[in-house]
């Protein structure tokens, strides 16, 4: 019955009467009648007799709300007015529900009025496609006209999927060209008004924190290195005195070191830009969800990003509330407000608390919502806008390498004073000895603040900048190459912790199956009927003759009304329609079309129980509603319905074990212990084919609940009737075997957590290759135990059926207390914990709640476990890639510096001037940064153990290449330095003009040469003979290398004098080269070796391996534990020995 707040207490509008009068707009019932309503269709709060008579003392002027005539388009209500009426601050004042309904805005429904929307259908729609949407979406966040063409795409569509289109936008878009990731292609419903509503209300987006110029970088980063600074200051003084001595030349390696220092700070500047770019990108991307909005009468998914003032929205659990608004109806609504209060405790939300604000979540019930502020004009928008800077998260990797620099640049400031002790010790030998020849006191005064210059530029070298850039720089190009691959990464530091994970706890459903449910068999009315896609030889397709009319009746309401799933129609023609909810009961609604019913017809005719809506719960596995019925029981007549119905839904096993009838050729019949013992064996048949099975009873209730809040479910579900089970298929994803055996290689342990029964998650885990001898144990089994028991059983423990969030966050916790880095998979609210507790927690992105997805830290866009495997190789490459760039900044560094330090020893003056230093640095920072940092994962990467999360970041092999190459370039330079003067003057017509100068930049050039081939070298991390294995697949690298190669040739050819360079002709370039590409034969060679070195000892070592008895004894423990505490599970040997 439909209660009427306006009328009499008395006064009652029938059923019938409700539905007809819920079908006119809300405008035509204001216009009409002057009065306002709340109407008691599905979800409607029934208010107490307390709580209804206080309701009423706040709306006691609601019946003269006006509606003003809005004919012109315009709105009825100002910005200022929905901010005062909407406001965090004033949310629990009773004041502020009066003014709610108070004449000038008339409660929720005058309010939707004025807004010009419809409370039951939403904003006025139409249909249109994906690229005139983003046009309007564009026109208005930048003013622009109405007037806008629109080129639309002839093209054929795609077959790929709408995320892999949408990804493939993202990364071919521009860094400041915002695409999200949860917004439809194709046609979707997108309100009429959406530029005024745009223009007037603003856009559901708060922009991120610009990223400053290049040139303000440049001058940042000027401004705040002392060392640079005094470089720059030490220029000026050259300039100043060289051009006092030589007015024409003297000022020219002043301006030299100015030009160097500039272009290394600009090409770092340029990095950190791009970096920042991206990471605003990533920022702007992670505030785009999905929220389910009712537009036309219809009910559509769609972007947070497409959403307006005046849209309604339909929450449930789990839902995150996407911007401010007022409570329309609801179910036993609570929302956790903690993100704005830091109180844990719920809030109920009513017609008495009727205020919802962005950013909370809906941890109970469901309500539909009245949108009233987006964007920055929302409360957390407004928030989101006081933050001005991007929060930066400091990573481990990115500390030990901070920490690393440090220590480098200690032995870089002691190398720059000990240079500039024996500069000064020659300079004054000089000095006293009358070396100079004349007696100009700026000849020397230029040669000592020169020496000063090559000190500080030292430092300068020394100090390895990149190292932090590299992994910033490593990690903003994985994460992005992460989304090509389906992974959405939400955390900095998960991508480098992805790297260490030893061990993987994932779901079932939707990651190693398609997600693809259908209904291929149902047991109901005595008969079993098998569907098309059973596999069985007597397969049929269902149709509306498959079941009998009664049963069919019944089963069709049980399906409809006890679901919050809706479906959502393809893109294409002939597809199969979207589930939007919980794909289970998406496959239910599917079986009902087949079988000749509409759910939507039957979920606006059927009355729901306000408050008698449990929703599904992983502790208790049902889900149960429950309704005035429209439909007779079978065996009874029309005239018999009375009292109120109940529709339970669940796990087949709980559920039969609820019932005590059973419909059978039509009529209600007592379930019998050899009837119950049939439906058990079906149950146990078809888990372990694989199918899920689901157990659809329901019971009639005399009275509902006096006290919806007070009462539990369990009081009702009792003594039910089975309508039937059916067997749903989900087939395990064609790639998922394949990714499993590389995460084995990989030295990874995957262990399945699942809802499903023993036999049905056995059946899949097998399929999987998840489950070898290993063994499987139910979550009640498990919880059972004490910690000290838990702990022997988890290393071979590989499947947990039927286990609960709980189970979940038992299993992670344990296995982290062992040292193992874990990574989880969840998609429900509850799977938060577990999420939150792992190493890594992944979120589902298609079937995942927004809570899990904010406690995740990588969202897998595709639900796919193979995603997830990719993405362990991403982790892995992070750090390969900044070791990668470690060995070639350390081998370059040490040896740079050395020379630097060892040339005024041994020769009149230093090898390398200090431009040319700056040069060096520019190599092996920003540029080796950039090529490094960018390669792509080794296709063996997987065959490689996991990062042990404690170990140094140099490894063995790592020092053992940056000792090798550093002491070769050394040897190699030493050499040259020697021996070169006689090979020029052997080849060459007519000897230098200045010999020294002359072999410090064959010395310099040589140098840089072989920096390209130490570049090429450093790619491999294990000493691999093949140093040109995957060079092809990064050809930024290669581009790289050729620009370094490239500015080398222009360096000596054109700006020789700048440098302090003589200009080299084509023999000296061959010797050059020839020098420098020596080193590629030398480390292949000493590669050689130490491979002969190390199959040697491994040989020996595997010889001399024994048996530890201490293994032998925890497998014997731990098999004596299993069968002493869990007589049901499997006895089966452990997988390995290595595994205990």
């Amino acid at each position: 019955m439909a209660v009427n707040n306006d009328l009499d207490d008395n006064q009652v509008v029938s059923k019938e009467g409700d539905r007809a009068w819920s079908n006119n707009s809300l405008s035509n019932r204001i216009l009409t009648t002057g009065k306002t309503f709340v109407p008691n269709s599905p979800f409607v709060e029934q208010p107490s007799l307390i709580q209804l008579a206080e309701y009423k003392s706040l709306n006691v002027n609601k019946l003269q709300f006006i509606p003003p005539d809005l004919a012109d388009g315009s709105f009825g209500i100002s910005i200022d007015e929905l901010s005062t009426l909407v406001s965090f601050e004033t949310r629990n004042d009773t004041q502020s529900v009066r003014n709610l309904n108070s004449n000038r805005f008339g409660g929720v429904e005058g309010l939707a009025y004025l807004l010009r929307t419809d409370i039951e259908g939403g904003l006025a729609s139409k249909v249109m496609e994906k690229e005139e949407i983003e046009q309007e979406r564009l026109i208005a966040s930048r003013g622009a006209s109405k007037q806008f063409s629109v080129a639309k795409d002839t093209k054929k569509p795609s077959k790929t999927s709408k995320m892999q289109r949408r990804i493939s936008k993202i990364m071919t878009s521009q860094d400041d060209v915002i695409i999200g990731l949860f917004q439809e292609d194709g046609k979707i419903l997108h309100p009429i008004d959406y530029l005024a509503r745009a223009n007037y209300f603003g856009l559901n987006m708060v922009e991120a924190p610009k990223v400053p110029s290049v040139l303000i970088m440049v001058w940042g980063k000027i401004k705040d290195d002392a060392i640079i600074k005094v470089l720059l200051a030490a220029a000026v003084i050259i300039g100043i005195v060289g051009s006092l001595i030589n007015p024409s030349g003297g000022w020219l390696e002043a301006v030299a070191i100015v030009m160097a220092v500039i272009i290394v700070s600009t090409v770092a500047a340029y990095n950190d830009y791009s970096k920042e770019k991206k990471f605003r990108k990533l920022t702007m991307m992670q505030t785009d969800k999905k929220v389910k909005v009712i537009r036309n009468g219809i009910k559509d998914e769609i972007s947070t990003w497409e959403l307006v003032t005046g849209d309604v929205v339909e929450l449930l659990v789990g839902d995150e509330i996407p911007a401010d608004g007022i409570y329309i109806r609801g179910s036993r609504a609570v929302v956790d407000e903690s993100p704005l209060t830091g109180e844990t405790i719920g809030v109920k939300k009513s017609v008495l608390s009727p205020f919802m604000f962005s950013g909370c979540q809906l941890s109970e019930g469901n309500c539909t919502v009245l949108i009233t502020a987006v964007g920055p004009k929302s409360t957390s928008g407004q928030i989101q806008k006081l933050l001005s800077d991007r929060q930066n998260e400091v990573t481990p990797l990115q500390s030990k390498l901070g920490d690393l620099a440090g220590t480098i640049g200690k032995f870089g400031l002691a190398a720059g004073i000990l240079t500039f002790l024996v500069l000064t010790i020659k300079w004054g030998i000089k000095l006293s000895s009358g070396e100079f020849k004349s007696s100009d006191w700026k000849i020397p005064a230029l040669e000592f603040v020169d020496h000063f210059t090559v000190a500080v530029t030292v430092v300068v070298v020394a100090v390895p900048e990149g190292l932090p850039l590299s992994v910033t720089m490593a990690l903003a190009f994985s994460m992005f190459k992460m989304i090509k691959d389906q992974c959405f990464v939400r955390s900095l530091m998960s991508s480098e912790t992805m790297g260490e994970a030893t061990c993987i706890c994932t779901d079932k459903t939707g990651t190693l199956t398609e997600n693809r449910m259908t209904v291929v068999r149902i047991v109901a009315d005595g008969d079993i009927h098998n569907g098309e896609g059973s596999g069985d030889a007597g397969e049929k397709r269902f149709s509306n003759t498959t079941l009998s009319l009664c049963v069919r009746d019944i089963l069709s309401e049980n399906i409809s009304l006890n679901s919050t799933c809706f479906l959502k129609e393809p893109e294409y023609e002939n597809a199969r329609p979207i589930f939007v909810g919980s794909a289970t009961e998406g496959a239910l609604l599917i079986f009902l079309r087949k079988i000749g019913v509409e759910y939507e017809i039957l979920r606006k005719n059927v009355l729901m129980i306000e408050g008698c809506q449990w929703e599904f719960d992983s502790s208790r596995k049902r889900m149960s509603t429950l309704i005035v019925p429209d439909f007779p029981e079978p065996g009874q007549d029309e005239n018999a319905l009375s009292g109120y119905r109940l529709h339970v839904k669940g796990a087949s096993e709980i559920i039969l074990s609820l019932c005590t009838h059973h419909i059978e050729k039509g009529n209600i019949t007592t379930m019998s212990a050899n009837k119950e013992r049939y439906y058990q064996e079906i149950i146990q048949k078809w888990a372990s084919e694989g199918l899920r099975t689901l157990a659809l009873a329901y019971r009639t209730v005399s009275k509902k609940p006096v006290d919806q809040e007070k009462d539990d479910s369990s009081l009702l579900e009792k003594d039910l009737i089975l309508i039937g089970i059916v067997g749903i298929k989900d087939p395990v994803r064609k790639e998922v075997p394949g990714a499993v055996a590389e995460c084995q290689k990989a030295g990874l342990t995957i262990k399945m957590v699942t809802g499903d029964n023993r036999l049905t998650a056995s059946k899949i885990a097998r399929e999987c290759g998840i489950l070898t001898d290993g063994i499987v144990m139910e979550g009640p089994e498990f919880a059972k135990l004490t910690d000290e028991q838990r702990l022997k059983i988890i290393p071979n423990l590989q499947v947990l059926a039927r286990s609960s969030p709980s189970d979940k966050y038992l299993l992670v916790r344990l296995l982290k207390e062992t040292g193992q880095v874990v990574a989880v998979t969840g998609d429900g609210t509850n799977d938060a914990p577990a999420l939150k507790v792992a190493d890594v927690g992944f979120a589902m992105g298609k079937s995942g709640t927004q809570i899990a997805i904010n406690a995740s830290d990588i969202v897998l866009l595709d639900d796919n476990f193979a995603t997830l495997v990719r993405s362990i190789k991403w982790g892995r490459n992070v750090l390969n890639c900044v070791r990668k760039f470690l060995q070639f900044q350390l081998s370059i560094n040490f040896s740079s510096v050395i020379m630097t330090f060892i040339g005024p020893l041994v020769s009149s003056q230093a090898i390398f001037k200090s431009a040319q230093l700056l040069w060096i640095n520019l190599i092996m920072d920003s540029l080796g940064a950039l090529a490094l940092a960018t390669d792509p994962p080794d296709e063996n990467i997987l065959s490689e153990p996991p990062h042990p999360r404690h170990a140094n970041i140099i490894s063995g092999e790592m020092f053992q290449y940056i000792f090798i190459q550093t002491t070769f370039q050394l040897a190699i330079f030493m050499s040259m330095l020697y021996s070169l003067g006689p090979i020029v003057t052997s080849y060459r017509d007519t000897p230098p003009l200045d010999l020294t100068t002359h072999i410090n930049t064959m010395i310099s050039n040589t140098y840089v040469l072989m920096s390209v081939t130490n570049q090429l070298m450093s790619r491999q991390l294990h000493h691999e003979i093949n140093i040109f294995r995957g060079l092809s697949k990064n050809p930024l690298f290669i581009a790289i290398e050729i620009l370094i190669i490239a500015i080398q040739i222009l360096i000596l050819e054109v700006a020789t004098e700048l440098f302090g360079f003589q200009k080299l002709n084509w023999q000296d370039w061959i010797v050059c080269a020839i020098i420098a590409f020596l080193a590629i034969p030398f480390i292949i060679f000493v590669r050689i070796l130490i491979y002969g070195v190390r199959k040697i000892h491994f040989s020996q070592k595997k010889r001399n391996k024994v048996i530890d008895p201490e293994v032998t004894s925890n497998i014997k423990s731990a098999k004596s534990l299993i069968a002493n505490n869990t007589s049901t599970l499997p006895r089966t040997k452990p997988s390995s020995t290595k595994a205990w």
